[in-house]
């Protein structure tokens, strides 16, 4: 099976595409886990989570998705079976307001993950507010970018985990990380020092686009391009499945594969950060104000 990101074919060469480390069983061992995070920039953790308290979160999206009338009305809406012609990405809103919310918050946000997250930063925890939802109907994936620039305004030390609710092969679409690519001193100097929310004050332009990237924050709408320009290699699993988390920072390259299958993936990105450091203001309070509006700033460019 072909596998694509962006609409564009992967070389599935080891020398272009390899599969994520499983640091499972370094969960004891608080120093290999930082060591491996600096290294590698992430920690895969497959099975990390219950997996039935996983499906009855995605049982309770499927509800919601299929009163909408967006899946086939012929296949139980557990399946996530996408209606023909779908147009979907992001569904933050279910996310973020019950019925969904106080059980999705009561598992990425719980005991397991804060505990573990005291542990690996050595202090208090904190996550953001804000939970993103992606709901990605069949067609093209996310493009390639790096967290920071959504979400920089604060602490540093944000680390994203990516949660899949639903089992993810290849074709479904999951996450695609970039090797390496946290250490790379050209997108941590020009990129990785731009905020999407702000905007030029004496033109028509944002830094990011008057600085030769999209407007949405991607580095671009190539990402096989931007691999082989850079060199490293795509990581990916073969199939996530529910439990699995994985955690990065905010300075790798990732995006998602293309979804070449029926079905919706379901998916959370959550922030968790140390609780001393300061936090970006567009994603906590009862009702973070997440992009746009009071959050844009002018600059000169």
């Amino acid at each position: 099976m072909d596998i694509s990101s962006g609409g564009q074919k992967l070389d599935t060469s080891s020398q272009a595409l390899g599969w994520l480390r499983d640091s499972s069983s370094a969960l004891s061992d608080v120093q290999e886990l930082r060591w491996r995070m600096d290294e590698d920039g992430y920690l895969y953790l497959p099975g990390f989570l219950n997996r039935k308290n996983v499906q009855e979160v995605r049982s309770q999206i499927c509800q919601i998705l299929a009163k909408e009338g967006l899946l086939d009305p012929a296949r139980p809406p557990i399946d996530a079976m996408a209606k023909p012609g779908l147009k979907l990405h992001f569904r933050a809103d279910i996310a973020n307001r019950p019925p969904v919310k106080p059980h999705l918050d009561s598992l990425i946000y719980g005991p397991e993950l804060m505990n573990f997250f005291d542990r690996f930063l050595g202090q208090p925890a904190r996550h953001f507010d804000y939970t993103w939802l992606r709901a990605v109907a069949p067609g093209i994936g996310t493009y390639p970018h790096c967290d920071v620039v959504y979400m920089g305004r604060g602490s540093a030390q944000v680390y994203t985990a990516w949660i899949p609710f639903g089992d993810v092969p290849l074709e479904v679409g999951g996450l695609v990380l970039m090797e390496g690519s946290h250490r790379n001193e050209e997108l941590r100097s020009g990129y990785c020092q731009l905020d999407v929310d702000t905007a030029c004050a004496n033109k028509s332009a944002t830094p990011l686009t008057d600085r030769g990237f999209e407007k949405s924050g991607a580095i671009t709408l190539k990402p096989v391009d931007l691999r082989e320009r850079l060199g490293y290699r795509f990581l990916t699993a073969e199939e996530f499945q529910m439990g699995d988390v994985l955690i990065f920072n905010i300075f790798l390259v990732h995006g998602s594969l293309d979804n070449q299958s029926p079905q919706i993936r379901l998916s959370t990105d959550s922030r968790y950060q140390p609780a001393a450091d300061s936090i970006d203001e567009r994603w906590i309070g009862p009702q973070p104000p997440a992009h746009g509006g009071t959050m844009i700033k002018d600059l000169i460019c």
